[in-house]
């Protein structure tokens, strides 16, 4: 792994638990904003332990064939998640205050 995928892995395993980002997030914090879609393959790719289930495209979307395990994990976290999308989260892009009813 090079020093750039290296810088792209640390951020991620600095997610913390109920945080939600998107791979651009990722990509803009590890400075190389224009990376998203190496973001996702190096999530695609690696042998690392990572905390995958915090990452989601830019509108809140889960990993295509993992929904199931992704929103668990997420749910598990506190993290709102319906019809395989993230609605709020505690930290991060997706966090919003509870809507009224």
């Amino acid at each position: 792994m090079n020093d750039r995928d290296l810088h792209i892995v640390d951020v991620i395993r600095a997610l913390r638990e109920g945080e939600v980002v998107t791979y651009g997030d990722i990509a803009t914090d590890a400075g190389y904003p224009k990376l998203s879609r190496l973001v996702g393959r190096i999530l695609a790719t690696t042998e690392e332990e990572l905390p995958w289930w915090r990452v989601v495209n830019s509108v809140g979307r889960l990993v295509p064939g993992h929904e199931r395990e992704q929103t668990a994990l997420l749910k598990a976290e506190g993290v709102t998640v319906s019809e395989g999308r993230v609605r709020r989260a505690r930290v991060g892009r997706f966090n919003r205050p509870k809507q009224r009813s």
